[in-house]
């Protein structure tokens, strides 16, 4: 058997690349497929290479994708808080283009005389791995989200597009533990309707999610941990040690370690100003962290593919403002940069799958939510629901009170987090039962 995971890997975020990385060693371990394909990420050959270059070198298949994204690799540095109206318009106008033109993949993929007509051989070749294929695994995240932005009905169509070809080929659709909501917007609820409800498998990674998508599809929806738990820290201590030593860290140092992110702030009318309170809240609770005799550090989680995922943008913004900061600049693999995590004393962390690697570490975190479910859900499947801090509501003080609730708890709360993880290590095997069943009806 054949299986592709979709959607393209993404290996300068480095919590998709780990996504990734797992779905294909849970995918693997059901011993099932002969073949594992993991859908190539960009649109440019540049592009490419900085998104696959690190799969590509830890020996993973890549396949070409069929669906381009409408910014086609051009991504303005300065739009990381807000887009521009030019990079607007590139967007809309790519975005209907793309619409028109790939819905008739869709409609047309099961016929081979009229795909041979209407289609280049370049998207023939790409539409057949896809029909020789026996499985579609959506890898773990939280792809499916709308705030009610003027386009959210594209973003939909967008992130449903590959599930949507799956079910017209007639394959198995299995998706792997995400975060679901929320579904505000135009026709975002029944598209997801229509393509879910045909899916063979879905989970949620943690119950918020299962809850918010059950209402939408009326399926019972199974939780299951963030496959992102389940990466394994690199062993390369004399890698760790360089690192550490390059920016003069030692294990001796009490490392607080904190991901920044750019945020355009959905929803809200306010962003610069909430951006600002949000950059400088993070600067003095880095001055105040100092004062005490820790270390603050910061550390790229994604830097990539575009400005607002880049955190570097934001982590400018901030050493503008702070002093007190040691940059960690580096482009880790995943597994380096949570074993990195594993020798900090606690984490302060907005990017969540730092502190996925962080708590899987048992290492105490501070999560700032945005996005979606994912930050409030899974630190309260964890019983820490208390050190969840919605990203608009960002302030110094609710930063220090939460530090130094951990100082103050410390061993209680790694004590949770070891239970949290034993439980955890459990669940992989229950889902490897349950994809199988479920592929074998």
């Amino acid at each position: 058997m054949k299986a592709i995971i979709v959607p393209g890997v993404t290996d300068l975020n480095k919590g998709d690349q780990a996504l990734v990385w797992e779905s294909y060693r849970l995918i693997k371990d059901l011993k099932l497929f002969s073949d594992i394909h993991i859908l190539e990420g960009g649109d440019t050959k540049e592009e490419k290479d900085l998104l696959c270059s690190q799969t590509r070198e830890r020996g993973y298949n890549l396949v070409k994708g069929i669906l381009k994204h409408p910014r086609r690799g051009q991504h303005a540095s300065q739009d990381h808080v807000k887009e521009s109206k030019m990079s607007y318009l590139r967007l809309i106008t790519n975005g209907v283009l793309d619409f028109t033109t790939n819905s008739s993949v869709i409609i047309f993929s099961k016929n081979n005389f009229l795909s041979s007509v209407l289609f280049s051989n370049n998207l023939l070749e790409k539409i057949q791995i896809f029909r020789d294929c026996d499985v579609v695994f959506v890898k773990g995240g939280g792809f499916l989200h709308a705030h009610g932005e003027f386009f959210s009905p594209y973003l939909i169509w967008y992130f449903l597009f590959y599930l949507r070809l799956a079910t017209r080929l007639g394959k198995k659709v299995v998706v792997l533990p995400n975060s679901f909501g929320p579904f505000d917007g135009l026709t975002v609820q029944e598209q997801i309707k229509s393509v879910l409800t045909d899916c063979d498998l879905i989970y949620a990674r943690e119950k918020v999610s299962a809850d918010a998508i059950s209402k939408v599809i009326d399926k019972k929806i199974n939780v299951r941990p963030d496959l992102g738990f389940y990466l394994r820290p690199s062993h390369d201590t004399d890698k760790i040690n360089s690192i550490m030593n390059k920016y003069n860290l030692t294990n001796s140092d009490k490392i607080v370690g904190i991901t920044v992110r750019p945020w355009r702030f959905p929803g809200h009318k306010n962003t610069e100003e909430l951006y600002k309170r949000y950059i400088e809240s993070i600067a003095e609770f880095a001055s105040y962290v100092t004062k005490k005799g820790y270390k603050a550090v910061v550390c790229n989680q994604s830097i990539g593919p575009n400005s607002h995922e880049d955190d570097r943008n934001a982590i400018r913004d901030l050493l503008v403002i702070s002093n007190d900061i040691i940059w960690i600049n580096e482009n880790l693999h995943c597994d380096v940069l949570k074993a990195l995590y594993s020798r900090f004393f606690c984490l302060l962390g907005t990017r969540f799958h730092s502190v996925i690697f962080s708590l899987t570490s048992l290492i105490p975190c501070i999560a700032i939510g945005y996005g979606g479910n994912k930050a409030k859900g899974i630190m309260t499947d964890f019983g820490l629901n208390e050190f969840v801090i919605p990203i608009e509501l960002v302030k110094e003080d609710n930063l220090i009170y939460l530090f130094e609730e951990i100082e103050r708890n410390y061993e209680v709360i790694t004590s949770k987090l070891l239970e949290g993880v034993n439980v955890i290590e459990s669940e992989r095997n229950l889902m490897i039962d349950e994809i199988r069943k479920a592929i074998k009806q």
